[in-house]
């Protein structure tokens, strides 16, 4: 699934599940799927919205799948959750400070309104007042200001560092040469402003400028270096969301009550379980009525056993998240904290990375493994931003011909007649593979590996066989040598800015940068940015700079379905303000229980 989402968008305002519902009278539609990836009309075929009638109980307990392979990691903070799995639970204990429209831009209808100015370069967020955390303590601008001193901080341990530092100061103050952010003023109780080293667009898109706070009378008597392990972070976290936990069943099952202090108001529902469900028993559980809310796992033979179910309606919708193939070339320099490109790495050849690109049948793996709920991605770009994904870039579909050209082309020939490749200098050439556990995942994995196999190329697993998540990313963030390729995904939130996965930073694992390449990059940081028109066409020119270079392959666009028990009398996943996430707090139930399925 995917890695982290390194920018929080307020997942209870966006949601990373990113689905939507309806019953089908009066639904709102998102359109029939063409399953073509390169269609000016690439829609998902689900509906946004359901609506069931009847008279709502008092109160009621909402029972929330997590489908997961694995205990979730329990880093139960915005400012700390590396995994997903973590971050469906947080969308109900915190949230952003800022409510996105339905183009995954900043609003004025969360706690936080944000001002910007592109000539000085400054960004204002003011809150509303009398807001209080779930604890009853006073949530104040001091609270969203130490977020940003603890990400910034030398010690802090989490991810988010690339999202807070250009920030005047905020490079002086990580190397600690600097006690405090020069570019942070504060105003008031309820108002800071932020000078920044450069005025992007980034600051309106979803978690372009950092969203989430920190309760300072919790955390400021914790070290940062000790914060994610505390019990503030794992055990009793305190948060803005519409619920608060009441107790944890540690990577199991969390218990959540009504926040009374929420800003929009005490919740209608009386709380909220969240379990831990493995994806091979989801659909026999949901079955049996033991959850209201679940992502219905999307193999086809899984999705195949939800939908023979009656108690179940399924919402949907394009995901904000990129199945890519990572080809390594390059590490991560930890002391100028950038990527380092390695023109002579294995997976530096041009020619090898389309080739590899073209030898998969990316369209046959999709429909034998997810049916219609997966297509061919033909960008790094994912369908819901529809003016800046390029529908003109053809990606690679299938070509083994072209493929087999290539590396002839190239010089990778079979020397010694076994009839595996070797590379241009004569030399054996095995690539290895990381690929990350699941139930279906040596399957897929062999899938690759054979089709590559077909043209000549000896792909192994890193060493032999698939990786669990953790040690997965271990190995591919640490630049491991036993990994040349990679298949993994990418939640890109609501900031498509290729800068911040795909640039010169800790993200872009592939660790792929040239001159031409940085020089492109450096268009999307200017203001001219903030002129759409000219925007559009800096997308679109990366897009076939990455459609020539493939330094990443765009494997897959998803459609994430949600699957929504009859008794959940309203359910909304559209993109914006709209959203579930958004109203947590207006959730009701028709019955005591989750209806069970008669079939």
């Amino acid at each position: 699934m995917n890695k982290k989402a390194k920018w929080f968008l307020g997942l209870a305002a966006t949601v990373l599940l990113a689905a939507c519902g309806n019953n089908q009278d009066n639904a709102s539609k998102d359109g029939a799927s063409d399953n073509t990836a390169n269609s000016e009309t690439l829609k998902s075929n689900f509906p946004l919205k359901v609506e069931n009638e009847g008279t709502a109980i008092k109160g009621g307990i909402l029972k929330y799948a997590l489908v997961s392979e694995s205990p979730f990691d329990g880093l139960l903070n915005a400012n700390y959750y590396e995994a997903s799995p973590d971050s469906e639970v947080i969308q109900f204990l915190d949230e952003s400070l800022f409510i996105y429209d339905d183009n995954q831009r900043i609003t004025d209808k969360g706690m936080g309104k944000l001002e910007y100015d592109i000539d000085k370069k400054t960004v204002t967020v003011t809150i509303k007042e009398g807001l209080k955390w779930s604890d009853g303590h006073d949530f104040k601008i001091d609270d969203y200001i130490y977020a940003f001193e603890v990400i910034g901080h030398k010690d802090y341990t989490g991810t988010r560092y690339s999202s807070v530092k250009d920030i005047v100061g905020m490079e002086d103050y990580h190397a600690g040469k600097a006690e405090s952010i020069s570019g942070i003023k504060k105003n008031s109780d309820y108002s800071v402003t932020f000078e920044l080293t450069e005025m992007t667009p980034d600051v309106i898109q979803g978690g372009g400028f950092w969203s989430s706070a920190l309760p300072k009378h919790i955390f400021g008597n914790i070290p940062v270096a000790q914060q994610a392990a505390s019990d503030a972070v794992r055990k009793n976290p305190v948060g803005l969301g519409a619920f608060r936990l009441k107790s944890i069943v540690a990577g199991e099952s969390v218990t959540l009550e009504a926040n009374e202090y929420y800003w929009q108001g005490k919740p209608k529902l009386e709380g909220v379980i969240v379990s831990v469900v493995n994806s091979n028993s989801a659909a026999d559980e949901f079955k049996k009525g033991e959850y209201d809310i679940i992502t219905v796992p999307t193999t086809k033979e899984k999705y195949e056993a939800f939908k023979e179910l009656d108690n179940v309606e399924f919402l949907g919708r394009w995901n904000n998240v990129i199945t890519y193939l990572g080809f390594k070339t390059g590490t991560w320099d930890k002391e100028a904290e950038k990527v380092a490109y390695n023109p002579e790495a294995k997976m530096s050849n041009k020619s090898l990375r389309q080739a590899m690109s073209y030898a998969l049948n990316v369209d046959e793996f999709s429909q034998s493994f997810y049916g219609d709920l997966r297509v061919r991605a033909n960008s790094l770009i994912v369908p819901t931003f529809k003016d800046l994904r390029d529908s003109t870039v053809p990606g690679y579909a299938y070509d083994k011909e072209k493929a087999i050209k290539l590396l002839d082309e190239a010089g990778y020939k079979d020397v010694d007649g076994d009839g595996l490749r070797e590379d241009p200098k004569g030399q054996k050439l095995t690539i290895q593979l990381g690929f990350m556990s699941s139930a279906d995942s040596d399957t897929q994995a062999n899938y690759y590996i054979q089709q590559w196999k077909e043209v000549g190329l000896d792909v192994q697993l890193t060493n032999g066989r698939t990786i669990e998540f953790k040690s997965f990313y271990k190995l591919v963030q640490g630049d491991d040598p036993s990994i040349d390729i990679y298949v993994a995904a990418w939640s890109v939130g609501g900031n498509p800015n290729p800068n911040r996965l795909w640039g010169d930073t800790a993200n872009n694992y592939s660790r792929f940068m040239t001159k031409e390449y940085s020089d492109i990059l450096s268009k999307f940081d200017s203001k001219d940015m903030f002129d759409r028109e000219k925007q559009v066409a800096a997308f679109k020119e990366w897009q076939k700079f990455a459609q020539e270079e493939v330094f990443t392959l765009p494997l897959q666009f998803r459609t994430v379905v949600i699957g929504v028990n009859k008794r959940v009398k309203s359910f909304d996943v559209s993109f914006g303000d709209k959203n579930w996430g958004n109203h947590l707090h207006k959730l009701e139930l028709l019955a005591d229980q989750p209806i069970k399925s008669t079939k």
